[in-house]
């Protein structure tokens, strides 16, 4: 066998036969929350590959995540990406440990050696190399590896320059995760923590995307609350923001988990009902117009009470026309109040 040895003392199998490191959860917890994995294929990943099988001097370079049960690619250069089981992968041995993983020849290194991507059933690799993708806090997700059918080794160079290349790799994947954390929170209501209006109009815009290609349809109710500017007026501004609250927790709990609540801005509010039309929309208002004018939340805070319109997609709906027609209805229900 003519490869580097590392990070097996500390790894278990499982019954299906792939290496496992200590603390097995910790990292794949670390790989979901980075919010890569099952993306559409971006270039700057290929890229990536690309310059890796350069530096390698190899026809085939891939980034594979390595999750619970399987590896997914999200980088290729020479290699069509696909989807397999961890008892696969070969980049499973690179998550054992920190350093690089070499091999002069994959079918005489019994780590490797039955591997499909060895054997011809996926590929007929023959030396290969790959550097683990290590999150700060030293979890291994997965790794970027370059191989070829050639038998040879790696200079000490190429090698340094795999762990350069993944080290920028993992340098993207922090800066996306940090980008989607801000756009979350860019897309959220600082006082209730509901989406805001930016958040729900991509919401909705989304929604009805979908229902342009017959995926569901949605239907919006707005909320605007009675009563709420006496409250400010006469019991400040705490008392106030507890209502907003308080009413953007009932409408969280009443909505279903697919369904977005948001505040459109000062005390109205909106729901969008996912794939909800016809009887469905209309009991779903009634749930909602039902949770905002329970007694009591538990917690003493003033109880308001509110005006509820609803529209439901219609075919060339926009963004501003569903919300201007439920609106409507939220306006003409407070025009019939006494």
């Amino acid at each position: 066998m003519t490869a580097t040895m590392l990070g097996d003392s500390g790894a278990q199998r499982r019954p299906a036969g792939w290496p496992v490191p200590a603390g097995e959860a910790a990292r794949v917890a670390a790989l979901h929350g980075l919010g890569v994995l099952d993306q559409p294929r971006q270039a700057d990943l290929d890229a990536a590959a690309r310059l890796t099988a350069y530096v390698c001097g190899t026809s085939t370079a891939l980034i594979n995540l390595i999750d619970a049960d399987r590896q997914w690619t999200a980088g290729a250069h020479g290699f069509e990406p696909q989807e397999v089981g961890r008892e696969a992968s070969m980049c499973a041995h690179a998550v054992l440990g920190r350093e690089v993983v070499h091999t002069t020849d994959a079918r005489a290194d019994d780590r490797f050696a039955a591997s499909p991507f060895v054997t011809g059933a996926i590929a007929g690799a023959r030396r290969y190399a790959s550097a683990p993708l290590l999150t700060r806090d030293g979890h291994a997700v997965g790794a970027v590896c370059a191989f070829d059918e050639a038998t040879g080794g790696f200079t000490d160079e190429q090698l340094g320059l795999l762990r350069d290349v993944a080290d920028q790799v993992m340098a993207l994947f922090e800066m996306r995760r940090m980008t989607a954390a801000l756009a979350r929170l860019a897309a959220r209501d600082p006082l209730t923590g509901v989406a805001n209006r930016r958040g729900l109009e991509q919401a909705i815009a989304s929604a009805i995307a979908r229902a342009e290609r017959g995926l569901g349809t949605p239907s919006l109710v707005v909320v605007d609350l009675d009563g709420f500017t006496e409250i400010n007026a006469t019991l400040g501004h705490p008392a106030a923001d507890a209502v907003l609250r308080s009413v953007a927790g009932r409408l969280v709990a009443t909505a279903r988990a697919v369904d977005t609540v948001g505040r459109l801005g000062g005390d109205e509010f909106a729901v969008l009902l996912e794939h909800t039309g016809g009887p469905g929309a209309t009991a779903a208002l009634g749930r909602l117009r039902r949770c905002l004018h329970e007694d009591s939340d538990g917690g003493g805070t003033p109880v308001v009470g509110a005006c509820l319109g609803m529209a439901t997609y219609r075919p060339g709906d926009s963004v501003a026309s569903l919300m201007s027609r439920a609106d409507a209805e939220m306006y003409a229900e407070k025009a019939r109040r006494p």
